[in-house]
């Protein structure tokens, strides 16, 4: 994507009329339904059911409170983080790690 950057500053500056250049910048977008999705396996696979997730809207507040891809790996790294962030869930989220 670097060389697609490249490639359009180029344009941007050949074809500009104004002064200043624009610079383009890439914007990751999470998807919240993938988010939580993930989560809601993640704490089914460690035991935790379905109605304790739901009941307590754990996936919701996660959502709110993660800001990063949407892949496996990098919402269960930041887990440990989560629990410490909202320690009224940590609780409910012992079997998870």
């Amino acid at each position: 994507m670097n060389w697609i950057k490249t490639l359009w500053n180029k344009l941007v500056i050949k074809t500009s009329v104004s002064p200043t250049t624009v610079v383009v910048e890439e914007v990751e977008e999470t998807d919240p339904e993938a988010v939580a999705a993930i989560f809601t396996q993640l704490c089914i696979d460690a035991g935790i059911t379905r109605k304790w997730v739901v009941r307590y809207d754990m996936a919701a507040v996660f959502v709110e409170w993660y800001d990063g891809p949407a892949e496996v790996d990098a919402i269960s790294n930041s887990i440990a983080d989560f629990k410490r962030a909202r320690p009224d869930m940590a609780p409910n989220l012992v079997r998870l790690k």
